[in-house]
């Protein structure tokens, strides 16, 4: 949740002003579960798909619920923007490709977060207003879409925009610049959605949430040589490196770096502190709450996975497993099979040798639209 505070610090300011009238507007909506498994299934019935899904263990119920929630939500924005001054488009997420997001003026993503993901990586400027509706409020967060309260009531959401009660938050990204020969990367979501990544092998590598670098297999060792902000290259080993952006603070880098009680329990008792629970939980609110920062941040936060009790292989004791990058992270490769994961879902091989400048610039935002509802 955003509060009124972060809400103005974030936003460039209010803009009241029509967001679409007389602009080209495409609308991207999710893949369901639903939809992969009749697609992949398409040679038997309705009724052999979903007796061979429930022999699989697939609750059928939450997947049908699920489907069933998200179209009944497409179909709302889709009524809401036929209302309005503009030319819309729909395509499914599984469709998308460069030139339907470089047609238009104004993007709105139907899904949850990784929905938006996929969509904003396609944008390559830093002036499209990207707008996210979470399509799934009854089982998804969706922090990257609009207050859950906005999929609740579409037509009213829709009323406050066109009302020009809106902001825009500047969302930076991480822009990753590989010296040497690149191979255009895997798409993990092509498999899933099926998406074509005709523009992935010629766009610059951007990344809205994080980065992670290491060795393409999780069970093997990750061996980087990292130098942060123009100091002395660190030769680290460990499970790999994430790279996260403010916007990616709350998501996979809040995992790696949060705390529970029991561990501040544990430390104190071992200090023979006497601490309360309540004090103790105190302490986890507070360290945790100062992991995440404001998503239009021009810092990056570098954390290593996992690092081996003697990770650095020069003379320097010291490791700072988590910190922020104020300016850039020079990154070079020494796995036999290393990878860049963007967001999760678009793999770079980066072999044995190669390196990559990690930075974040004003230019490469995603200019992401919010209300703020408190």
């Amino acid at each position: 949740m955003i509060t009124k505070k972060a809400f103005k610090q974030m936003c460039i300011g209010r803009r009241y002003m029509q967001l679409w009238k007389g602009k080209k507007v495409l609308l991207v909506a999710k893949y369901t579960r639903v939809e992969r498994e009749r697609l992949e299934n398409a040679n038997v019935s309705e009724k052999q798909l979903l007796s061979k899904l429930s022999d699989q263990g697939v609750n059928l119920k939450t997947i049908l619920e699920s489907h069933n929630e998200h179209y009944n939500i497409v179909k709302e924005v889709t009524a809401a923007i036929n209302g309005l001054d503009v030319e819309s488009k729909i395509i499914n997420l599984k469709d998308i490709n460069t030139a339907a997001v470089s047609w238009a003026d104004v993007l709105i993503a139907i899904g949850g977060d990784g929905t938006f993901l996929v969509m904003s990586s396609y944008v390559q400027d830093n002036e499209t207003p990207v707008v996210g509706i979470n399509s799934n409020p009854s089982s998804s967060l969706g922090y990257l879409c609009l207050p859950e309260i906005c999929s609740r009531n579409i037509q009213k959401t829709f009323d406050t925009l066109e009302k020009g009660k809106y902001s825009f938050i500047n969302r930076r990204r991480i822009r990753v610049t590989m010296k040497g020969k690149r191979e255009p990367p895997v798409n993990m979501y092509q498999d899933f959605v099926k998406i074509r990544p005709d523009s992935h092998s010629t766009h610059d590598m951007l990344a809205l949430n994080e980065v992670f670098i290491g060795d393409k297999m999780p069970g093997r060792t990750s061996e980087l040589e990292c130098q942060f902000d123009g100091n002395l290259p660190l030769k680290i080993k460990s499970s790999g490196l994430c790279i996260s952006t403010g916007t990616g603070s709350s998501a996979w880098s809040y995992s790696l770096n949060k705390i529970n009680i029991d561990e501040v329990r544990r430390i104190l008792n071992l200090s023979k502190q006497s601490v309360s629970e309540q004090e103790c939980m105190k302490i986890v609110d507070e360290y945790n709450k100062n992991l995440v920062y404001s998503p239009d941040s021009e810092y990056l936060q570098y954390t290593i996975r996992e690092p081996t009790g003697r990770s650095l292989w020069q003379s320097n004791d010291e490791l700072v497993k988590s910190d922020k990058i104020k300016k850039e992270a020079l990154v070079e490769n020494h796995c036999e099979e290393g990878c860049i994961i963007l967001d999760g879902f678009l793999i770079y091989a980066f072999p044995k040798g190669a390196q990559a400048i990690l930075s974040s610039k004003p230019e490469d935002s995603i200019k992401s639209v919010w209300i703020n509802v408190d």
